[in-house]
C-alpha cells in the first residue's frame, strides 16, 4: 500500500509540475467554456508552422487583431492579415474558417510580375480565379474555408481529444492572445499534459 500511495503522490507531483510549466502558454475558464492560448503559445505555433510551410515566409500576431502571413509564390508575395474564427472537429480532419481583414496585398521585384498583378487586379477586380488554389481551400468574399487531416494537428488532438465529433470550436485572436470557446468545460483532466510538454519542448 506503501508503494502505491508513493507512486500515486509521484504522479499527481509531475502533474502539477506539467500543469505550472504550461500556465505561462495557456489558461482557461472552466465556467465560461475557455481556453486561451496566451502570446507566448501563439508565437510558437507560428514558428512551427513558418518551419513545416515551405511558402509561408512569415506569420505573426498583430497587435491588435489577428495575424499578418507573408506567402511566396513563384516569385510573387502576397501579403494576407486574417484572423481564426472558427474550427469543426471532424473524425478524419478539421475544417476552419478565417475571416480576411484586409484586402490581400501583393509585391514583386518582377517587372513582369508586377504588369501581371496589375492586370489581374483591373479585370478581375482582385478576385482569385477558380482552380488556383489547392482543393482544401476556399474563398468567398472576406471569409477563407479550409480542411486538414486531423493527425497533422497534435496540439488540437492534445487539447481537445475528448470532444465529440462535430464539435465546434469559436476562435478570436486579439493582442496575440488566442481565444478558444468550446461546447464543454474544461479541465486540466481533459488535457494530455504529456503531449502538451513535448510540443513546447521539441527535441
Amino acid at each position: 500500500m506503501g508503494v502505491f500511495n508513493k507512486i500515486t503522490a509521484t504522479f499527481q507531483e509531475s502533474r502539477q509540475f506539467i500543469k505550472k510549466s504550461l500556465e505561462e502558454y495557456i489558461m482557461f475558464s472552466s465556467e465560461a467554456k475557455q481556453l486561451t492560448l496566451k502570446n507566448k503559445m501563439v508565437l510558437l505555433l507560428c514558428q512551427q508552422a513558418i518551419s513545416r510551410v515551405e511558402q509561408l515566409k512569415s506569420l505573426e500576431p498583430d497587435s491588435e487583431e489577428g495575424l499578418i502571413a507573408t506567402i511566396e509564390y513563384n516569385k510573387i508575395q502576397v501579403k494576407l492579415h486574417f484572423t481564426p474564427e472558427k474550427i469543426t472537429l471532424h473524425e478524419d480532419c478539421i475544417a476552419g474558417e478565417l475571416r480576411l481583414l484586409k484586402q490581400p496585398e501583393f509585391d514583386t521585384e518582377s517587372i513582369i510580375y508586377r504588369y501581371l498583378i496589375a492586370g489581374w487586379k483591373t479585370f478581375l477586380g482582385g478576385k482569385i480565379p477558380n482552380g488556383t488554389l489547392p482543393k482544401e481551400v476556399k474563398i468567398e468574399n472576406d471569409k477563407v474555408y479550409y480542411t486538414l487531416p486531423r493527425n497533422q494537428l497534435q496540439l488540437l488532438d492534445s487539447l481537445f481529444h475528448n470532444l465529440e465529433t462535430g464539435s465546434a470550436l469559436i476562435t478570436n485572436l486579439k493582442q496575440g492572445d488566442l481565444t478558444i470557446e468550446t461546447s464543454v468545460a474544461l479541465s486540466w483532466n481533459n488535457f494530455k499534459l504529456q503531449n502538451l510538454l513535448q510540443l513546447l519542448n521539441p527535441k
